[in-house]
């Protein structure tokens, strides 16, 4: 009996110790920092996701967003703001530089906003990057979209609506006024309509804070006057005194503060998935394969043009925007390109369904949702492709053009000639093979193939034209057994 006595002390003791350390961690004193800096990618969102995660296990009683970004994509904003929303814990966006476009849509999803000394928020237009250098903006459609995106998610935080429009579109004109005991921030409409409805003596001190024509953006002091943010303070030390003064006044000691940081993995992975970057390496991809199908085998062009395409796409499959369908699609285009060169004579249907394959995987590839229009970043997808098409081409006349003529090729290069006088022998092409003579390509002449003359057989090269297999041909130039040709 006294063993049993015991054994359910140390049972109930040691169940009491888990119970503490479980309400411990209830009600854990620990505020959660989550960086919010540089391009929004879906690199970013996924680290969001993450370290909102890792502060739900943490029971964490505060998530402070520090923002510091001139946006980025759209979709990536949207994940991080529904991530944000489902939160539980009170959230804060500490706006401590810039918080414009798709920054500033993550700001309007915390509870409350508060900017530093010299911060701003807003210009969150729609824009892609066009032909120009600037980025062009883009149609009423997606700025209608995304317009409706704003209101929505200041809406749901208690944020001003108009305040959060005028951010997206520079058609709306915002006028501050104080209205009998209210102090309102109003668009012409409204405030036109207004005033048919009540007297002029109910209106006092209008003051335009956003004209027709301009997007919204807001300093730090601009922004707590129109009661967008709730604080502006003048360093890092004083935000977090608010913070602990708010929630841990009766905490003897400081609260635990958890900055997340990016893995080495999520960095490489934003890095492949830069816009710049992504152009890049389809443009040395590209290049790469090109330069092998003009060598003979296979050598550092063709694998170095691989490597970089498999960076392209893992990159991509690892933030979730390529699948193995968009992979399937580039590799099918990638293979009828091969077979209309080296097997089906002249450039037909397989050639261009090639193209086609080849530039729908990419786009594919670069767009999450490319079927929900309209769509932010299939624009930009599309001329990130292009531009990767552009540049591979430029590059490649301007290799076959200048790289000969360097120093370097010309070590590479083998200049000696085999001359007769020198004592080379080779052996010699049958009597009537002689300039002039006038023959038939027997296979296709890319620019090397076969040709047949009076019967006889022998390997031909043209000048750097393709000539489809039986036009007629002409030797044009005899150097030793090398026979050019040209079509008649």
């Amino acid at each position: 009996m006294k063993k049993i006595l015991i054994f359910l002390f140390i049972f109930s003791l040691f169940f009491s110790i888990i119970s503490l350390d479980s309400f411990s961690e209830s009600i854990s004193e620990t505020i959660y920092n989550i960086p919010i800096k540089g391009v929004i990618d879906l690199g970013l969102s996924a680290f969001v996701k993450r370290s909102v995660q890792d502060a739900k296990d943490k029971n964490a009683k505060v998530v402070v967003l520090e923002i510091d970004t001139l946006g980025g994509r759209v979709d990536a904003a949207e994940e991080i703001i529904l991530v944000i929303q489902e939160l539980s814990i009170p959230t804060y966006a500490y706006i401590t530089n810039n918080a414009w476009s798709a920054g500033a849509l993550i700001a309007l999803s915390c509870k409350e906003i508060i900017m530093k000394t010299g911060s701003s928020i807003g210009s969150a237009e729609p824009r892609t990057m066009g032909v120009s250098s600037s980025p062009e903006a883009t149609d009423e459609k997606m700025i209608s979209a995304l317009r409706a995106k704003f209101r929505a998610t200041a809406e749901a935080n208690n944020h001003s609506l108009n305040l959060a429009q005028a951010m997206v579109d520079k058609d709306i004109e915002l006028i501050q006024i104080d209205f009998k005991d209210e102090n309102l921030i109003l668009t012409k409409e409204e405030l036109e309509k207004k005033k048919e409805e009540f007297s002029k003596r109910s209106f006092k001190n209008e003051t335009v804070i956003s004209p027709q024509g301009k997007l919204l953006n807001l300093t730090a002091d601009e922004s707590l006057n129109i009661k967008l943010s709730s604080l502006t303070v003048g360093s890092d030390k004083e935000f977090w005194d608010y913070i602990k003064n708010k929630f841990f006044k009766d905490l003897l000691e400081n609260p635990k503060i958890i900055k997340p940081s990016l893995t080495w993995s999520e960095n490489i992975v934003r890095v492949l998935t830069h816009p710049i970057v992504s152009s890049l390496l389809l443009t040395l991809g590209f290049l790469g394969l090109i330069f092998e199908l003009k060598i003979p085998g296979w050598g550092i062009g063709g694998t170095l043009g691989v490597i970089f395409l498999i960076l392209f796409f893992w990159g991509h499959y690892l933030v979730g925007l390529a699948n193995w369908v968009d992979i399937l699609i580039f590799v099918v285009g990638i293979g009828l390109i091969i077979l209309e060169i080296f097997v089906i004579p002249g450039f037909g249907i397989a050639g261009v369904l090639g193209i086609i394959f080849i530039f729908t995987g990419l786009i594919l590839t670069l767009v999450k949702n490319p079927f929900t229009m309209p769509s932010f970043e299939l624009r930009t997808a599309f001329n990130i492709v292009s531009y990767a098409f552009i540049s591979s081409f430029v590059l490649l006349v301007l290799s076959f053009k200048f790289i000969p003529r360097t120093a370097f090729w010309k070590r590479l290069q083998l200049d000696a000639e085999e001359k007769k006088g020198l004592g080379f022998q080779t052996k010699s092409l049958p009597e009537q093979i002689c300039i002039g003579k006038i023959g038939q390509a027997k296979t296709i002449l890319r620019p090397s193939g076969r040709a047949v003359f009076d019967n006889t057989t022998i390997d031909v090269t043209t000048f750097g034209e393709f000539i489809d297999k039986g036009k007629q041909i002409k030797i044009a130039k005899i150097e030793g057994n090398k026979v050019f040709v040209e079509k008649t």
